[in-house]
This record gives structure tokens, C-alpha cells and sequence, in this order.
């Protein structure tokens, strides 16, 4: 959607920016009227202009002489303005747009709470609004980076409330139940001495949340019991919960069957990944480790059936 030209040798020596020679600037079809008429293009235009190309690209082959030239003309308020065409755009539901403006802030100051806060919120926004669709790749990539700048803003700026506020529940999305556990606690200590909002709608919520998360942190500990080859205690964690509410979770019946493989149970792994196809069909993980434990146990039927199975998962999923 943009045109690239450069600036004049006179016009460059005329406003002191020799920085600028040869550099390409961007401009919009529309701009080409305003530059022939009578007052000109004005000097926002090109800015919006450059914020826009950088903001998509931050490694934009002309960046720094995009960043250098703002600097000459616009003051530190230049941040501000980018922030709140951010959240404009965010508000509208222009998540792309948004993610622009935030980003371009950043170029500028990368430590800017509002404007890490603010991207982290956008890419939130954006792989939110994406739930149920066909775009993964990119809602893992939006789930990492709101959760990185979310990290970096409650690191930088540790009594900021807010930055734990999403970030606990970016962690619990991901299954991270123990930090997602952490981060609200401190969360809710930080309202507290900020101004002891204890019935605030938010400060409730995160109560609630809390109270939710004391299984789901008690399994995961088992989980990481068995990643850490610790199989007797792990499992001693995990079959609490077999026909609890949580017998519906497949991870949880994926991560005891694998521990009884581990310990030689063949027979109850065998049950535990049958229960997992039964509850996610598409498990690949499962269906190969059923293919080789029929295998292991003399079922060659059964064997080939999960085997194939799992080869057709992988070409549906484009996986190797």
C-alpha cells in the first residue's frame, strides 16, 4: 500500500538531515495529492507513515533513519500519541493496526511500561479473537509474545498489579497451573498495598481463580514428578484424581499411562492410552505408543491399526 522515494540532496541539506540521502521514504498514493497541493504534505503524514512500515517490520532495512528522522521533528510525546493510536485500534478490534503502533513505540523506547503492557494486551486481544480458527501458527506465536512482554513489564516494573493480573491467566491457559498460582498471589498482594481494594470486582475474581487452581497445581506437580523420572511418587499425585472431575482431562490419563509404561505396568498403560483416544481421538503421542505396545504384547492387528493411525495424523497435522 505504499510507494518508496527519497528526499532531495537540497532538501536534506536544508533541514539538516544528511542521514537521509538515498534513504527510501514511504508514502501512500493518497499523499501524492496533498504533495503537489498548495500547503504540501503534511510532516504527521510521513511520520504515520514510517511508524506504520517499522511497526510491521521492526527490522526494516531503513528503521534507524526512520527513528532518527522522527527524533528531529517530534519530541518525547511521540511515544505517547503511538500508545494511544494503539489502544484506538485495539478498542476497534483492529488487532493487526494496534500491534503496529505498539511496536513502533517500543522502537523508540523500549522499556516504555504502556507500550510493553499494551502490545502484550493486543497480541491477548488478537489470539483471544482467534479461538476456534484455522490460523495456530499464529496464535502460538501471539500467545508467546504476550506472555514475554507481559514477563518483561511485571520484571521491569514489579509493582505494576496489572502485568500479573494477564499474566496469570496466560499461564494458566498454557497449563503452567504453579506459576499461574504464583502470579495471582502476587497479584493480589500488590492491590492489597496499593489500596486495599479487597472487594473489587478483579481482586474477587483472582480469589476465585485461586481456589480453582489448587488441583490443577497439585497435578501438575505430579507431572513434574514423572518428567523428572520420579514415576512411583508422580503416580501416587495423579490417580487421586481417576474419577474425579478431572477424569475427563486427557493429560491426565496420557501422563499415567506413561508412567505405567515406565514402571512395566503394560496392561494398565495399555487402559490409560485407550483412554486417551476415547476422550481426543486425534492424539497422535497415544496412538503410537499404543501401536508399539500391542506390538510388545503380541497383537499385531492392533499394532498396525495405532501405527497407521498415527502416520495419518502426521500427514493430516503436515507434521514429520
Amino acid at each position: 500500500n505504499f510507494l518508496f522515494d527519497s528526499f532531495s540532496d537540497d532538501y536534506c541539506t536544508r533541514v539538516g538531515a544528511e542521514f537521509l540521502r538515498g534513504v527510501q521514504m514511504p508514502f501512500k498514493t493518497s499523499d501524492l495529492t496533498a504533495f503537489v497541493s498548495e500547503d504540501g504534505l503534511d510532516m504527521t503524514s510521513i511520520a504515520d507513515n514510517m511508524v506504520r512500515i517499522m511497526g510491521a517490520n521492526t527490522k526494516f532495512a531503513y528503521r534507524d533513519a526512520y527513528i532518527a528522522y522522527m527524533a528531529m521533528f517530534f519530541d518525547e510525546k511521540l511515544i505517547k500519541v503511538l500508545i494511544n493510536n494503539g489502544v484506538s485500534e485495539l478498542r476497534d478490534g483492529k488487532y493487526k493496526r494496534s500491534c503496529i503502533y505498539f511496536r513502533a513505540a517500543l522502537l523508540l523506547d523500549s522499556q516504555d511500561r504502556d507500550a510493553m503492557f499494551g502490545y502484550a494486551c493486543c497480541c491477548r486481544e488478537w489470539y483471544l479473537s482467534l479461538a476456534g480458527g484455522d490460523e495456530q501458527e499464529l496464535v502460538s506465536l501471539l500467545k508467546a509474545e504476550s506472555t514475554e512482554y507481559l514477563e518483561w513489564t511485571s520484571r521491569i516494573y514489579e509493582d505494576y498489579a496489572a502485568a500479573y493480573y494477564y499474566l496469570g491467566y496466560n499461564y494458566a491457559n498454557a497449563g503452567l497451573y504453579a506459576k499461574a498460582s504464583f502470579t495471582w498471589n502476587e497479584f493480589l498482594r500488590l492491590r492489597e498495598l496499593q489500596g486495599g481494594e479487597e472487594e473489587s470486582p478483579e481482586v474477587e475474581e483472582i480469589r476465585e481463580r485461586l481456589e480453582s487452581l489448587e488441583d490443577p497445581v497439585k497435578i501438575e506437580e505430579g507431572v513434574n514428578h514423572l518428567i523428572s523420572g520420579r514415576y512411583a511418587e508422580g503416580l501416587k499425585v495423579l490417580e487421586t484424581y481417576v474419577g474425579s472431575e478431572y477424569d475427563g482431562w486427557w493429560p491426565l490419563h496420557y501422563n499415567l499411562a506413561t508412567a505405567y509404561r515406565e514402571l512395566g505396568h503394560l496392561q494398565e498403560a495399555l487402559e490409560g492410552y485407550n483412554r486417551v483416544i476415547a476422550i481426543n481421538p486425534s492424539h497422535i503421542e497415544s496412538c503410537e505408543a499404543l501401536g508399539e505396545l500391542y506390538s510388545e504384547l503380541g497383537d499385531p492387528v492392533m499394532a498396525e491399526k495405532y501405527s497407521k493411525k498415527a502416520e495419518l495424523l502426521r500427514k493430516q497435522q503436515n507434521l514429520p
